[in-house]
């Protein structure tokens, strides 16, 4: 009958022996980890992450055995994905050896069959996966990757433990020759090599024992390879993804406590790190995906997302004294702790447009943004130490109530439109929440007009705060200013709650982000809805009627606070499709695509850049040909208009808010 014989040719010692050696080495993996949680906790500072344990259960399932932002990659991701299923089953494989070798025995017949298929199959599967990295890491050399030799021994460690299983099945069979043994498929082949070079029988029993021992060794120094080498992120990674953040949406950083009285503010050194976010920095893969998805990075600035998180764990490993002993007290070398400025550059730290591609793209759920604002917010509170452009905002926006430093009306943009305001009215269905932009820039203004004639066209009731609306001083937030935010957020509440409304309209994703998942942080909570949401409702109950369009071909630029941030995508297209566009997508799209370059007070800024954002996104939007781009928000309307503006196109590559586009096609004005 087909049955697992267990340590076959191997001496009566060999189980003893190879059970007590992996406890050893199992032991010492254990207390090696058991250091680092001791180090991430005295280090950093606490954080409660252990609710919504069956949330985080699922994060697991989806995220690491899934690997569902691995795959996404067509070449490295799948490859990898077969690396790690096939370690997988390889894993499970080895457990269910020794329960049938010392508990019950079960692996024969039918089930051993299909047991060795099984294991065949997958470790075949993760080492091509591994040859297909290879050729990558070696002949492409994707400049996102790290290289090093522990990238190298961890890919030649893990080959050499799949053949060597292989190895041992096939000389078992070139000395029993099974008739059943065509089901271990990879053992069948070379157990044909070895008849083809003539072995004898005891000559393969022989180099069967000398490759069990060698095999059974370095699986149990595996243990030991993990915590010093690349495959310390099978451990860590995991736990990243455990204790994930669940407690805020995507779009909302966190809110300083005790902004008035703490002592320290921001991310200045290692000791004002959570302990999550120093596991953030021991869960880095290093596979670049962030960096070759930042805006920043691909424009020539210092920002390297990759890196900063790296010198998380880098100044982190650089403080701690070596020791063999876990138990041994964490003495940290407190004089080397300085992050912001110290090990990553200011310059780097300026540079993030806070687009959030870094975390979308992350496969293991490292928050790259909330680590870049908290540096942030060091250098502004604590160092006051802010780009020039920056600080002259901050000053406009004290004195004015507006980053542009505006003193006329925020009104004027409505001249003529017979606007209502809620001072005058009291109460409406809808607050439509103009912004900065809409109030004093040209293109923004062009967008609130679109959006009011639509509004009136569907015979909606609603009406504008005027000149009661301040900035929300969203930018000032991820610019590090958390104090003139908190501020601002104040003065906003006061003044939306003496009046009564149903939804919260905006035309801009920063305000839109601000209202939706971060004054509920404040006690605000309101219905907040975007204008191409909130007009894709209007067309969807027949409240407003467009007419049928000439086919244009326009494409349609993804803002990243609307998209990335939160999840709306269909809307806008919905509105263009809805007003007769013939819509054609950028190759960078949707969750992948590319910032325009405003966000993080960006657009205050002057940082300097090789291949600026703002121009990379429209060459971009360029090269699908089209006659239009369609955006959702002010910000990327004033950013692609400079662009466009720079490259001398403007006049024959017209750039419209949705809205716009569909007030154009208004079939009932």
């Amino acid at each position: 009958m087909p049955e697992r014989i267990n340590l076959w040719n191997m001496p009566a010692w060999a189980q003893s022996a190879v059970y007590v050696f992996h406890a050893i080495c199992l032991a010492i993996f254990l207390l090696v980890f058991y250091r680092r949680i001791r180090i991430w906790w005295i280090v950093g500072k606490p954080e409660f992450r252990f609710d919504r344990l069956p949330e985080r259960f699922r994060r697991l399932l989806v995220y690491v055995l899934g690997q569902r932002r691995v795959i996404r990659d067509p070449v490295g991701g799948l490859s990898h994905a077969s690396l790690f299923w096939g370690f997988v089953i390889f894993f499970i494989g080895t457990t269910l050896a020794f329960i049938d070798a010392d508990f019950f025995k079960f692996l024969r017949g039918e089930i051993y069959l299909v047991y060795e298929f099984v294991l065949d199959l997958f470790t075949l599967l993760a080492l091509m996966g591994m040859i297909v990295l290879a050729l990558r890491r070696y002949g492409m050399k994707p400049s996102k990757l790290s290289y090093g030799w522990k990238f190298d021994l961890a890919l030649l460690w893990l080959a050499v433990l799949i053949v060597t299983g292989w190895a041992l099945e096939s000389f078992r069979i070139a000395v029993q020759r099974p008739p059943w043994g065509l089901a271990s498929f990879m053992g069948w082949s070379l157990a044909g090599l070895w008849d083809a070079l003539g072995l004898r029988s005891e000559t393969l029993r022989a180099i069967h024992q000398a490759t069990w021992v060698f095999h059974a060794a370095l699986a149990g120094l595996t243990y030991l390879f993990i915590p010093v080498g690349f495959l310390v992120h099978i451990v860590s990674s995991t736990l990243n993804v455990f204790f994930s953040r669940l407690d805020r949406p995507n779009g909302a950083l966190t809110p300083i406590p005790d902004l008035e009285t703490a002592e320290r503010l921001g991310i200045g050194t290692l000791r004002d790190l959570t302990w999550t976010q120093l596991l953030n920095g021991e869960a880095c893969t290093e596979c670049g995906r962030c960096q070759a998805a930042c805006p920043a990075y691909a424009a020539g600035t210092p920002l390297n997302p990759k890196q900063v998180v790296l010198d998380v764990r880098d100044t982190l490993h650089a403080v701690l004294p070596p020791t063999l002993n876990p138990f041994a007290p964490v003495q940290i070398q407190e004089d080397r702790l300085a992050l912001a400025g110290a090990v990553t550059p200011k310059e780097a730290i300026w540079a993030c447009t806070t687009c959030y591609a870094c975390v979308s793209e992350c496969p293991v759920l490292i928050e790259h943004v909330d680590l870049i604002v908290g540096m942030r917010r060091y250098l502004t509170l604590m160092e006051g130490d802010v780009p020039a452009s920056l600080s002259n905002t901050f000053r406009n926006t004290e004195r004015t109530g507006n980053p542009w430093g505006q003193r006329t009306s925020r009104l004027e943009w409505a001249k003529g439109l017979e606007v209502p305001v809620m001072a005058e009215k009291g109460e409406a269905e809808v607050l439509f929440w103009v912004g900065c932009a809409g109030a004093f820039d040209p293109n923004g203004q062009r967008t609130a007009r679109a959006i009011v004639r639509l509004l009136q066209a569907a015979g909606v009731d609603f009406a504008v705060l005027g000149d009661e609306e301040t900035c929300t001083a969203e930018w000032a937030r991820r610019s590090g200013h958390e104090a003139m935010y908190v501020a601002a957020t104040e003065a906003i509440l006061e003044t939306l709650r003496s009046y009564r409304f149903r939804t919260l309209l905006t035309m801009c994703p920063h305000c839109y982000n601000t209202f939706r998942n971060e004054y509920p942080q404040f006690g605000g909570r309101f219905e907040v809805a975007h204008h191409t949401e909130f007009l894709a409702g209007l067309v969807a109950e027949g409240r407003l009627r467009l007419k049928p369009g000439d086919g244009r071909r326009w494409t349609f630029h993804d803002s990243c606070y609307l998209g990335r941030y939160n999840g709306i995508f269909d809307a806008p297209r919905r509105l263009l499709h809805e007003s007769g566009v013939e819509l054609v997508e950028m190759a960078r799209s949707r969750e992948r695509g590319f910032c325009c370059g405003a966000g993080g007070a960006q657009v205050w800024m002057d940082t300097p850049q090789a291949r600026p954002v703002h121009l990379q996104r429209l060459e971009e939007a360029m090269g699908v040909n089209p006659q239009g781009i369609a955006v959702a928000c002010p910000f990327c309307h004033l950013m692609l208009t400079s662009a466009a503006q720079s490259k001398g196109v403007a006049d024959q590559l017209p750039i419209r808010d949705v809205a716009e586009v569909m007030a154009e096609a208004l079939a009932n004005p």
